[in-house]
């Protein structure tokens, strides 16, 4: 008597073991399920690779809320804000945010501090402006490129947080506006959160994004005003 039929004579009557065949097709489904696991993360890998796997250019690298320059109160303010921010990201808050001023200002000196924050707690964080999204997405339509459009989509829309940079500085066009109002939708199914560094005013950014997008983005969020002259015009007026 070989083992499976002596298998068969321990176990209930109502519960038969898997035969040979049943056993291969099981380790079949699982190698294909695990091989398809592996081509995922490699898509993934590589599409992070695309866009840069933190996505903070080296000018803010060093981008700290202890080098923040604060002179007023409205500084004070942005800065208090962005800490809140930082400990609701941490807290795994799905709340995005709106950085809204002119060139110059801290914007990107305080978002890019949260992301760096973020990052030393192992986060994953994209900051990436309109036009760099818009090459890379270009670049995914070239018969030899790696990665897909839908690559780069699906990892800008897993990342724990993502900024897109310069909004409205672009051409506005319709093609743009649909591939960043999918990122924000599909972070927004996945209740993370989104930040949006903008010269733009409140009624332009709903112009721009539309309603949808805006109040996606605004849900449990934070819309931050930086309203005073450019920091880099008067160092160079100095």
């Amino acid at each position: 008597m070989n083992f499976m039929q002596r298998l068969s004579q321990a176990m209930p009557q109502h519960i038969q073991p898997y035969t040979a065949d049943q056993m291969a097709e099981i380790r079949q489904r699982e190698a294909e399920a695990y091989q398809k696991q592996l081509d995922k993360e490699n898509r993934q890998t590589l599409a992070s690779k695309a866009i840069g796997r933190s996505g903070i250019k080296k000018r803010h690298q060093n981008c700290k809320f202890e080098n923040y320059v604060v002179n007023t109160a409205g500084q004070q303010t942005v800065f208090t804000d962005a800490k809140a921010l930082l400990a609701s990201y941490l807290n795994r808050a799905s709340g995005g945010f709106v950085f809204a001023g002119t060139s110059g200002t801290g914007k990107n000196h305080l978002a890019c501090a949260i992301a760096n924050e973020l990052l030393l707690h192992r986060r994953s964080v994209v900051v990436v402006t309109v036009a760099e999204l818009m090459l890379k997405l270009r670049d995914s339509y070239r018969k030899d490129a790696e990665v897909s459009e839908s690559d780069i989509i699906r990892y800008l829309s897993n990342v724990d947080l993502l900024v897109i940079d310069e909004l409205g500085i672009q051409h506005n066009s319709n093609n743009e506006r649909v591939v960043i109002n999918r990122i924000i939708d599909e972070r927004y199914t996945q209740e993370l959160p989104t930040g949006i560094l903008t010269n733009l005013q409140s009624e332009e950014l709903v112009k721009t994004l539309g309603r949808a997008a805006i109040d996606r983005i605004m849900e449990n969020g934070k819309w931050v005003t930086f309203n005073w002259p450019s920091y880099r015009s008067q160092v160079s007026a100095a």
